[in-house]
């Protein structure tokens, strides 16, 4: 069955980029020179390959420091846009898309922007996962 959120809340081009974000990060190591790949990271990646880089945002999902991608341009004073989260905590799949509403309890707190990337680690990824996007 096609639910709801699959049929009416999100639009053919974020369906587009969770499917290019999906293949993406099945590409994905868990670790990257004896460390963990992090959400920080992967989410930049993905963005890269996905040419939206500006819609990256830092926070907190939860009480969990975290990154995610918006599917479209965040503009002042209107609407979230919904989230396109590729490595959400406790969550299985963890690439999933977020539909933002009043209606709907809404985890995801924008922070400042975070100051201990990993660039090597960013460009490794995109190394991995660029195979993955179809142009």
């Amino acid at each position: 069955m096609i639910g709801y959120a699959a049929e009416e809340l999100f639009s053919l081009e974020e369906k587009r980029l969770l499917g290019l974000a999906q293949a993406m990060v099945l590409q994905a190591p868990y670790e990257i020179d004896g460390e963990c790949v992090r959400c920080h990271e992967l989410a930049r990646a993905v963005a890269l390959l996905l040419e939206i880089p500006r819609q990256v945002s830092d926070g907190w999902y939860g009480q969990v420091d975290h990154t995610w991608i918006w599917t479209t341009p965040r503009e002042a004073f209107s609407p979230l846009p919904n989230v396109l989260d590729v490595y959400t905590p406790g969550r299985h799949p963890q690439v999933i898309l977020i539909h933002t509403s009043t209606h709907l309890p809404f985890e995801y707190r924008r922070g400042a922007r975070r100051r201990d990337i990993r660039k090597k680690v960013i460009s490794d990824l995109v190394t991995l996962m660029r195979h993955a996007v179809v142009p």
